[in-house]
């Protein structure tokens, strides 16, 4: 009697099972490890444009200040003539080594001491537009804030109504992150010019800021660059250029390990008045691998400091 046919077996074994499964897991597996490192490269990009905003903003923001040292307008409206400070006036540009704040407008006397030894830059200048009663300057020059500044009245001596001081320091939340810092005077225009308006943040995550003042040569001595440690009160007039060096972080971290513990401040300078110190040339993060980078820049004086012959 014939034996009938075997059933044709359906499905898959147990072993092609297995098999399948650890191919499936391989190719997720590598799925999700190029996964992690786009989004580690997408992370660390991000970060790296951010610590370019921020440099940038800040340099834009030190560009301006020193742009608007000593401006005095041609066309005054408070008063019939140009008028310019007298010679007993404080600086239109004045700097301090190693300063976290600094009063204002007057400026004098000892500064606390700068966040990882930063500077603080002091500038002063003049507004135009209406008179201060109507505190409303036609936007020539302007404040921390972005406001236009005002002409002083003409029974004033000096006509210099705006300030901007800038320095770093950390930030009142939780973070304590440090960031540049710029003051200006309250818009209040009624209130007397020595109430000082408070600090406000412009960029976050500036970490040091040091400068150094390249000075105009004169009949009895040469143009050099100094800090402002060793500037007397008349190198002040003298300052013809100001090398910025700032360095800025990011919110991340890197894997990869800096190739030196030090960051070169100013590589381009090679002669420095006096005995500079290594607070003035070198930076030593405290978490050196968090990204960050070094920014900067040669910003030129352009309006003179003081009353000469040949601009008043």
């Amino acid at each position: 009697m014939p034996r009938p046919l075997a059933r044709r077996a359906c499905g898959v074994s147990l072993v092609e099972l297995l098999v399948g499964m650890v191919i499936a897991l391989m190719v997720l597996g590598i799925a999700l490890q190029l996964t992690l490192i786009a989004r580690a490269r997408y992370l660390r990009l991000a970060d790296e444009a951010l610590i370019q905003d921020r440099g940038m903003q800040a340099l834009d923001l030190i560009r301006t200040a020193v742009n608007q040292a000593g401006w005095v307008t041609d066309t005054p409206t408070a008063s019939p003539t140009r008028r310019w400070p007298s010679d007993s006036a404080p600086p239109s540009l004045v700097g301090w080594d190693n300063c976290g704040n600094q009063a204002l407008p007057a400026a004098s006397g000892p500064c606390p001491s700068g966040l990882r030894g930063s500077d603080a830059l002091l500038v002063r200048f003049a507004g135009r537009g209406k008179s201060v009663s109507d505190a409303d300057g036609d936007g020539a020059t302007r404040d921390c804030a972005g406001y236009p500044v005002p002409e002083r009245d003409a029974s004033e001596t000096d006509p210099r109504l705006g300030y901007i001081l800038l320095y770093v320091a950390r930030s009142s939340d939780a973070a304590q992150v440090p960031q540049l810092m710029c003051r200006s005077l309250k818009r209040d225009f009624k209130t007397p010019p020595a109430d000082p308006g408070r600090g406000s943040a412009m960029v976050r995550g500036v970490e040091t800021l040091q400068l150094l003042y390249t000075l105009a040569p004169t009949a009895t001595a040469l143009g050099e660059t100094v800090s402002a440690r060793d500037m007397t009160k008349d190198d002040w007039y003298r300052v013809q250029q100001i090398e910025v060096s700032l360095v800025v972080r990011g919110e991340r971290f890197s894997a990869r390990t800096p190739p030196s513990e030090t960051i070169e401040l100013f590589p381009e300078i090679k002669a420095i008045r006096g005995a500079p110190i290594k607070q003035d040339l070198e930076f030593r993060p405290t978490d050196p691998h968090r990204n960050r980078a070094r920014f900067t820049a040669t910003l030129a004086v352009r309006n003179p400091l003081h009353c000469e012959a040949d601009v008043c």
